[in-house]
């Protein structure tokens, strides 16, 4: 294939016929459409792509305050779920906000791009061991890897306040939760802190750093 030599005329002076990008056929300078000399103009249509669109933040979390607004009024969605869950033989639970107060404690939130709360839960610090309590996502958030993201941070959390044993209650109808900590290696154990056997709750924990 012969090199198209550069032009020495104008670019105006350009015939602007119909160009047959990329074929074989323009390329080699027919002297009906390129004669020699001549410039290879592109289409207009022949132009780069637009920038490619930005990806979506990921969800954040971090250990924040228990007294924030937003906090409040996700825990107080968890005291509805669980009033729901009671029967009428079950004693009643203690309110989220309450039991947080009831032992020092680490608070992680996850935040969306927008910076809303769209899940929280707490770390309990009991002498020996840690607890894992309140745990809760945003009903439409639920399903998008959030309850994952808040149990790994709570599991930091553990280790570096040097309580490396995690334990935590479920009631049995919840689902979704047990799934969560058999996924991330917790097994069933007996009641802690104090608590005795209830059919209705399952006991489980987690030695971390040996899985």
């Amino acid at each position: 294939m012969r090199r198209l030599a550069a032009s020495i005329c104008p670019l105006g002076a350009l015939p602007l016929q119909t160009a047959l990008s990329g074929s074989h056929f323009a390329l080699q300078g027919s002297n009906k459409y390129f004669g020699h000399g001549q410039i290879w103009v592109a289409r207009a249509s022949d132009t780069a792509p637009g920038p490619a669109t930005p990806a979506r933040a990921a969800p954040s979390v971090r250990i924040e305050s228990l007294g924030q607004a937003e906090v409040q009024v996700l825990l107080a969605t968890l005291d509805k779920e669980q009033d729901r869950l009671l029967l009428t033989k079950q004693a009643p639970r203690h309110q989220a906000v309450a039991a947080l107060r009831r032992a020092p404690m680490r608070l992680g939130v996850v935040r969306d791009a927008q910076l809303r709360v769209v899940a929280c839960g707490a770390l309990l610090l009991h002498e020996e061991y840690a607890e894992l309590a309140q745990l809760i996502v945003q009903p439409a958030q639920r399903g998008q890897g959030l309850g994952q993201l808040l149990l790994a941070k709570l599991e930091a959390e553990a280790i570096i306040a040097g309580r490396p044993l995690l334990r935590i209650e479920v009631d049995v109808r919840q689902r979704a939760m047990q799934r969560l900590c058999e996924r991330s290696g917790f097994g069933r154990c007996g009641p802690f802190a104090g608590r005795r056997a209830d059919p209705f709750s399952i006991y489980m924990e987690s030695l971390l750093g040996k899985r």
